[in-house]
């Protein structure tokens, strides 16, 4: 496991029976463990409000900050605030529930385990909580900022309702089209 990822572990064995709060601070260095992310850079506070129990651990998980993705529109970066609320149940088992397997809120680890790494539940929970289209504009952003020379190209290449054209024909199909309209 990275250095990074190791920073979002929770070692649960050690703790007693009851409430306990984690924080984290999720930066750039997050996102770049991960090759194929839309988000470039970002700057999250993550509260995990792990419940322990017995035989498992129920983790509400907050988080709350911006993240830098690219516009749709023009491909420049920009910044959207997101937000995220999950719980993740651990349960703590030598044998797995067959039926809760495909579950992705349940997470089963074996009783030899004492830490659990939240490095990707948390990314992808961030992942998830963006928006699929970004575009400057959205979520309190300004329109000013998408770049007006990109825009201009995209302007240029889109097609104009007014010059649409009917598409040529072959004149012997459309003796073959009165026939079939009229229907004699």
């Amino acid at each position: 496991m990275s250095k990074i990822l190791n920073r979002y572990l929770v070692q649960f064995k050690g703790l007693a029976v009851g409430q306990h709060v984690f924080s984290y601070d999720v930066d750039k260095a997050l996102f770049d463990e991960f090759e194929a992310s839309d988000i470039t850079d970002g700057s999250l506070s993550v509260e995990v409000i792990l419940n322990k129990l017995s035989n498992m651990l129920e983790l509400d998980v907050y988080i709350e900050g911006d993240v830098e993705v690219k516009c749709d529109r023009c491909l420049e970066p920009f910044t959207i605030p997101t937000q995220f609320e999950g719980k993740l149940i651990v349960r703590i088992s030598d044998s797995v529930d067959e039926s809760e397997n495909d579950n992705d809120e349940i997470l089963y680890v074996s009783s030899n385990e004492h830490e659990i790494s939240l490095g990707q539940y948390i990314y992808e929970s961030i992942c998830l909580s963006i928006p699929i289209q970004r575009y400057h504009g959205m979520l309190g952003t300004s329109t000013d900022d998408c770049d007006s020379e990109m825009l201009t190209h995209l302007n240029m290449l889109a097609p104009n309702d007014e010059e649409k054209e009917e598409p040529d024909t072959d004149s012997r199909w459309d003796k073959l089209k009165d026939l079939m309209n009229n229907k004699n």
